[in-house]
């Protein structure tokens, strides 16, 4: 947890659920893929929608805060418009987990930091 702002923690925690039910129902386990190089890798999640959560801390939430002065009240606006009235994920909150997913994938082929 990167943040002590308890509406950021608490959004940040709603999407992680999300994204962990979203895997789960797209590939019918707690595993994805990362591509590499065109190289495919599946990452199984450790610790269900709590490792979630650190992929969302990690890819998400260190990189607003490297970049943004506002980071948390971007975040908050973000996850705002990353959750549909049900707590599931819409457009835009699976548009954001596919970037997740690609840097995650160049940070793997050593392209970057993510």
């Amino acid at each position: 947890m990167i943040t002590k702002n308890f509406r950021l923690n608490a959004l940040a925690n709603q999407y992680a659920a999300a994204v962990h039910s979203h895997v789960i129902k797209q590939n019918g386990g707690e595993w994805f893929n990362v591509n590499a190089h065109s190289f495919p890798i599946r990452v199984n999640i450790v610790g269900g929608i709590t490792g979630v959560r650190q992929l969302v801390d990690a890819y998400f939430l260190e990189a607003l805060q490297l970049n943004y002065q506002g980071w948390e009240a971007a975040a908050i606006a973000l996850f705002d418009k990353c959750l549909a009235k049900d707590k599931s994920l819409n457009q835009t909150g699976i548009e954001i987990w596919e970037s997740m997913i690609s840097d995650m994938g160049s940070t793997v082929a050593g392209e970057g930091n993510g």
